[in-house]
């Protein structure tokens, strides 16, 4: 609990930090009686808690880049896209989100792989806008009308992939008539598929098989107590 104003919480929440300045503050609707992790006020949270931490000289972590959503939709997108530009134009150093839906309570692999998409776009944009061999200007302009393409111009071949980023399969940038026959897959249709290869392409853990068995034992002994028969994993 903490004063209902940012200023106190984040008062608060400064006094409560000892090494890793950070943690999973949030506000409180109390419409629904919720504490949303999505909420514009909950990143501003993060984000000033991170200005906080680095004027105190520690690394900074915020539970951001994540979403309230109960499925991976178009809410599950703007709140995780929107946390995830913040945090890294705030400077936090661990993002503790990606992959996270309902209010920190589900960990979802389809979404993970979304957000390996929206880290990279994030990533990118912090790289920003360099130049890149541009000055002068005058003789890469002549280039381009010798060569009559762009796109096989030698500026072009040298920088294209350091300039452009490519996002993974889960992003559609085909044209409509691509993407009908290639089968109209939805976002959560094309993560899905892309789980499934990642899954496919796994390499066991080289750790002893008798620490793995200890392992699931542990965890199968925590899934009972909250009444789970298997680990999601095991389930058929």
């Amino acid at each position: 609990m903490a004063p209902v104003t940012l200023v106190g919480s984040l008062i608060q929440h400064t006094a409560e930090k000892a090494i890793l300045y950070g943690g999973s503050p949030a506000i409180f609707d109390v419409r629904f009686e919720t504490t949303p992790m999505g909420a514009v006020e909950t990143m501003m949270l993060d984000c000033a808690n991170s200005e906080i931490g680095k004027r105190l000289g520690m690394p900074t972590q915020g539970y951001i880049a994540l979403s309230d959503a109960k499925q991976l939709d178009a809410q599950a997108g703007l709140e995780t896209s929107m946390g995830a530009v913040l945090a890294a134009l705030s400077g936090i150093n661990s993002i503790s989100g990606p992959g996270m839906l309902d209010f920190e309570s589900c960990q979802s692999l389809e979404k993970l792989v979304v957000d390996n998409e929206i880290c990279g776009m994030t990533y990118r944009l912090l790289g920003g806008i360099e130049p890149r061999e541009d000055f002068p200007a005058i003789p890469i302009f002549e280039e381009l009308l010798r060569e009559k393409h762009l796109l096989i111009a030698g500026h072009t071949r040298r920088h294209l992939r350091k300039e452009i980023s490519f996002p993974g399969a889960v992003i559609d940038r085909a044209n409509r008539d691509r993407w009908f026959k290639e089968g109209q897959l939805t976002l959560r249709e094309r993560a899905a598929r892309e789980v499934g290869r990642l899954i496919a392409r796994y390499t066991p853990s080289r750790l002893p098989d008798d620490v793995k068995a200890e392992l699931t034992r542990l965890m199968e002994r925590e899934a009972r107590r909250h009444g789970m028969n298997a680990l999601p994993a095991q389930e058929e």
